[in-house]
């Protein structure tokens, strides 16, 4: 009798397990209905973690992408406002954020900012979205959505961006060359290039500064490498230097009081985006960078208004 139970007991578990594993399944095959949260498999050794809501009939798709510290969770109050609406709505974590980062823990090498871009274009394609698609990323998602409209510009509908990354922080980028240099002075036959010199002092940002600006990296061991890795890739790509390139009806949002880009950062991008891809640029009163959280109801008004069609602000940022 106990062999019986044992045996019984066993098969429970297997079963239960089966379901479990039926329900977080990492393939695009359980990509079906209404709604959609687990992994999906871009390529062999890659899968990224997507939570996703049908449009209702005749509303269009919102592709979001993360701030650099971001994961899906982060949206929330943002995505609700926009769900009631109808919206379509498609959040993932890219390669060394939240779910996807935690897969694949530690983030061992630099993370290319064009990487992104390409997962982003399998993750579209396998998803059989089509497009032209609207999207909207907040500062380094920002960045990213910028690098994927450079390289498809016929896939870009509206390019929405929260204070974006347009260019490396000047305060940062300084700090780092005078330590390089005076590296060169008191160590003149280090070996180090200045690219290993450079990326040797951003870690010491990311892992001295990161914890007490952005306490959300504390929510586990991996989030502080992850960060640096994707600060890594981008560092050297500078969206102000390439606004020609910028086909998609780009709009700008600036927060009043955004601790980390300076209003005339921004506003020196936006003078230099092309009349013709330019949309509408508004300046929020009360928030700091992380717009969605800080403003939510605002901010899905804004973009949903540009969806739709039907935002009348000026794309003068004031």
């Amino acid at each position: 009798m106990k062999a019986l139970v044992a045996v019984f007991s066993f098969l429970l578990v297997l079963m239960i397990s089966g379901f479990a594993f039926a329900g977080t399944s990492s393939t695009s095959d359980h990509f079906t209905g209404e709604t959609f949260k687990g992994f999906i498999k871009i390529r062999d050794s890659r899968e990224l973690f997507v939570n996703y809501v049908k449009p209702k009939p005749g509303q269009p798709t919102l592709i979001i992408l993360n701030g650099l510290t971001y994961s899906t969770v982060q949206w929330n109050r943002f995505v609700d406002e926009l769900e009631k609406r109808g919206t379509g709505l498609l959040r993932y974590d890219m390669f060394g954020m939240g779910e996807t980062l935690l897969k694949y823990a530690p983030a061992s090498d630099i993370i290319p900012f064009q990487d992104q871009a390409e997962d982003l274009k399998k993750l579209l394609t396998v998803m059989n979205l089509k497009g032209p698609y609207n999207f909207v990323g907040l500062s380094y998602g920002g960045g990213i959505g910028i690098a994927f409209s450079m390289t498809y510009p016929q896939d870009i509908k509206n390019l929405i961006l929260m204070a974006p990354y347009t260019e490396p922080l000047e305060g940062q980028y300084n700090w780092i060359m005078a330590q390089i240099w005076a590296t060169r002075q008191i160590y003149p036959y280090n070996p180090a290039s200045d690219d290993e010199l450079y990326d040797y002092f951003l870690h010491q940002i990311v892992y001295a500064t990161y914890p007490q600006a952005e306490p959300v990296v504390l929510q586990n061991p991996f989030i502080l490498e992850g960060v640096f890795r994707m600060v890594q890739g981008i560092r050297k790509f500078r969206p102000i230097d390439l606004t020609k390139q910028i086909p998609a009806t780009t709009h700008l949002m600036i927060a009043e009081y955004d601790q980390y880009i300076p209003r005339p950062v921004l506003n020196k991008f936006w003078d230099k985006v092309p009349a013709a891809s330019k949309g509408t640029c508004v300046i929020v009163k009360n928030s700091e960078h992380k717009i969605p959280e800080a403003v939510p109801a605002f901010a899905a008004k804004w973009v949903y208004d540009i969806l739709q069609g039907a935002n009348h602000a000026s794309s003068k940022c004031e």
